[in-house]
């Protein structure tokens, strides 16, 4: 799979589990970034180009910006421990 069909397949996979229209691109800059902007009508989810290379940092980042959205605030790193944990 290609780098944009991966990230395709994040975005709807982020998009059936919040039930939200989500925009979503990925940043070379800083590989390990995560940033979600919950400010304006549609979440605007950016990510680490580390997605491609560690299955488990894109599974961390969806989770994340999963919740974030359902929740419409930020979630704290105590709580996203938890929730991790969990699943």
């Amino acid at each position: 799979m290609d780098d944009d069909a991966f990230v395709a397949r994040l975005k709807d996979k982020l998009e059936r589990i919040t039930d939200r229209d989500v925009e979503s691109r990925v940043v070379d800059e800083d590989p390990n970034y995560l940033g979600v902007d919950l400010e304006g009508l549609i979440p605007r989810v950016v990510l680490g180009s580390n997605i491609y290379d560690y299955p488990g940092f894109a599974r961390m980042c969806l989770e994340y910006a999963a919740a974030s959205i359902n929740e419409s605030r930020h979630i704290g790193e105590l709580e996203f421990h938890m929730l991790l944990a969990r699943n």
